[in-house]
């Protein structure tokens, strides 16, 4: 969830509480001031009918003059004082339904010492339609207010906080290989112009990390390339000497086993490092499906060699945007694995669709778990010329791309799935 999207709900809904609070508060404080007025009218009334009733045994029609239900009794004995408000609901049959009122119930003694009753009844009806509508307007009033205050605090919220959006933004763009600073906008607020260093500040410091990186890898590389070269070459030299013994020769091929060993290894970590600071930027559509055909066809002899049946069962060409580099390296790695390790009189399936490409070949049983072959330096056997890079290289092309590869090993048969697109189905 964003953060001002987060923002505004808490906003939201603090606002619902303080509202619902408020908004019950003042309807209790305005139904309090309603029974107020009403119980002080009842009051009044009563006040008027004891008079009245004190000067007089008579009982005039108060009904009359005050519009509510009244009921006197004289009673021809002496009662206590006593006076209590209440509500009440009272059936009316004309309407076969209960009707809400507030009564006052009162005893008193006349000048005589003989007591009477007073009951007066008020409706509530239009009271309560008053409180009910009330009710409404301050609902509608106060939900107008809480959309205008929830659009006032987006509004605002949102302009406060584009700077910082700006930033990450334009942070998220940062190129590593290239050499512009990033360009930050200017704010008046004092937390992202704070920000603003730390990330200018971060970046100047990866970018330098980086060109230290790389022409550190680079210049290693050529260092240790150079000398491997001279020795392999020394090597060839002193291989070709008619005067050697057979325990110097084996020594001098040691030497270049080990040399030739010690150049694909350097060749491998250079390339991961430059996959891993991303130096092939360069993409275009490639076909993996004719990369595939061209590389089995390239092992021709050293398959026919070892009599392995080759089967290619292609249903799409496979095309991806990738570097054709990086994208003839994966392929390549794949098959030769699959070759390399083969066995005598085995067989190599490979399946291309819209979706994966898959290689199966026959081989030896493992006894490490296939997926540790993605780490590097983890090898499949101790073969004198695997240096435990290859599959290495085929997990960072592929995550570098967004794909994702499989290794799986059932007793002597090995299969690697490069899945380079997720499925659609089509809905007809």
């Amino acid at each position: 969830m964003k953060l001002l999207t987060k923002s505004t709900f808490y906003f939201l809904l603090l606002s619902l509480v303080a509202m619902v609070a408020g908004g019950a508060l003042l309807y209790f404080t305005i139904k309090k001031v309603i029974y107020r007025q009403i119980d002080e009218s009842l009051i009044t009334e009563k006040t008027i009918i004891e008079d009245q009733l004190k000067q007089t045994d008579t009982i005039p029609d108060f009904e009359a003059n005050f519009g509510h239900q009244i009921e006197v009794k004289l009673l021809s004995y002496q009662v206590r004082n006593y006076q209590s408000i209440k509500d009440t609901d009272i059936y009316d049959p004309d309407s076969d339904s209960f009707i809400p009122y507030r009564y006052i119930y009162s005893k008193g003694n006349n000048v005589e010492k003989k007591g009477f009753i007073i009951t007066i009844y008020q409706t509530l009806s239009e009271k309560n339609e008053l409180l009910q509508d009330i009710s409404l307007y301050m609902f509608f009033l106060f939900f107008s207010l809480l959309l205008i205050s929830i659009l006032i605090n987006y509004l605002i919220a949102r302009k406060l906080w584009k700077p910082f959006y700006d930033s990450v933004r334009i942070a998220g763009k940062f190129d590593i290989q290239g050499d512009k600073p990033l360009d930050l906008p200017e704010t008046d607020i004092v937390e992202f112009n704070q920000l603003n260093v730390v990330f200018d500040n971060m970046t100047r410091k990866m970018r330098d990390d980086y060109l230290n990186l790389k022409e550190f890898s680079e210049n290693a590389s050529h260092e240790i390339q150079t000398p491997l070269a001279v020795i392999r070459s020394k090597a060839d030299l002193l291989m070709q000497q008619k005067n050697l013994n057979k325990d110097s020769l084996n020594l001098v091929k040691s030497i270049n086993e080990a040399t030739n060993k010690l150049l694909k290894l350097n060749q491998g970590l250079l390339l991961i490092s430059k996959i891993e600071n991303q130096v092939f930027h360069e993409k275009k559509k490639v076909s993996l499906k004719r990369i595939a055909e061209s590389g089995l066809n390239n092992y021709k002899e050293i398959m026919q060699l070892k009599k392995i049946k080759v089967e290619i069962d292609s249903t799409d060409e496979a095309m991806v945007e990738m570097n054709e580099v990086l994208a003839d390296v994966l392929i390549s790695n794949l098959l030769s694995n699959a070759v390399r390790f083969n066995v005598d009189g085995g067989f190599i399936k490979c399946h291309i669709d819209d979706t994966f490409l898959s290689i199966t070949n026959s081989g030896f049983p493992m006894t490490t778990n296939p997926e540790d072959l993605f780490k590097r330096f983890h090898k499949y056997s101790e073969h004198s010329q695997s240096v435990g890079l290859g599959l290495s290289i085929v997990k960072k092309i592929s995550e570098s791309y967004g794909m994702s590869v499989s290794y799986t090993c059932s007793d002597s048969i090995h299969k690697i799935v490069l899945k380079y697109r997720q499925h659609v189905s089509y809905m007809g």
